[in-house]
């Protein structure tokens, strides 16, 4: 059986994904009869044990370590040297920097939670309600997640709210802050998962603006949720754009739609951690 190795800097997913995918922690004995799988290769060290163990290697890629890879030689002169290593990714653009040293992925979305905790809840406002965004981000990097934008689209559509998560202001740059004071822009601030997955089911769209991004669980909960989602990165069935203006596009495509989005049943069944270790 298959053993987990979780790098330092995603440590906070440890106890989840040891959950989701069925797995034990790797012990540190070097056996080469075993199969460990490196979650994260962010330092140093996850590089040293990687060289040094023996065994059948695969690495889940998490993102920002696959960035640190494309500036690092010795560290993709580590990965070349160990050529029947398998990797996984989460999306495309993930897949392309890890081919642009020399790797070649196979892209599966994970999703470290349970898919029955997130039923189809899709429906549409009543008269008089509003539809509702939501997104999740860091304070101070308010831009990086898309918050500006989200914010000139409540100018553009007062009959639509957008539900902040993360923020209880507006930090980031010399931005006009004229928009904290509309009335359709909700700041919600820091809540417990169970808090927010209780209020996402209430509403239409989770928006995800991230340049770079491994498998946010903005996207795969409003997936599950049979909501229309909206990401600047591209995955099946995600309403996908790349300027401003096809964001109120899709805001307005959204207005339009009657029924849950149907891809849901696809992620939840034949997308998610479709990994060949999950128990």
């Amino acid at each position: 059986m298959a053993k987990l190795k979780v790098s330092n800097s995603v440590d906070q997913f440890r106890l989840k994904a040891q959950k989701t995918w069925g797995l034990k922690e790797w012990e540190g004995i070097d056996d080469p009869d075993q199969e460990l799988i490196f979650f994260g290769l962010f330092h140093d060290r996850d590089f040293e044990v990687f060289h040094n163990f023996k065994g059948k290697k695969s690495v889940f890629w998490c993102g920002g370590d696959i960035l640190r890879l494309k500036e690092d030689y010795e560290r993709q002169r580590v990965m070349k040297i160990a050529p029947d290593t398998k990797h996984y990714c989460e999306n495309e653009q993930e897949a392309d920097n890890l081919r642009l040293v020399g790797l070649e992925p196979i892209i599966i979305p994970s999703f470290l939670g349970n898919v029955d905790d997130y039923p189809v809840s899709f429906k549409p406002p009543k008269e008089g309600e509003k539809w509702k965004v939501w997104m999740c981000g860091h304070q101070r990097r308010e831009v990086e997640y898309g918050f500006d934008q989200a914010r000139e689209l409540a100018r553009v559509f007062p009959d639509v709210e957008f539900h902040f998560y993360g923020l209880d202001r507006f930090y980031e740059g010399k931005v006009n802050l004229e928009g904290d004071s509309l009335p359709n822009i909700i700041y919600h601030g820091l809540v417990p998962e169970k808090q927010l997955d209780r209020e996402i089911r209430e509403y239409h769209c989770g928006m995800r603006c991230n340049e770079h991004d491994g498998m946010s669980e903005v996207v795969v909960k409003s997936v599950l949720l049979g909501q229309y989602t909206i990401s600047r990165l591209p995955y099946e069935g995600v309403w996908k754009y790349e300027t401003f203006l096809e964001l109120v596009t899709l805001i307005e495509k959204l207005k339009e739609q009657t029924q849950p989005n149907q891809i849901s049943e696809i992620w939840r069944t034949q997308k998610l951690n479709r990994y060949p270790w999950v128990q």
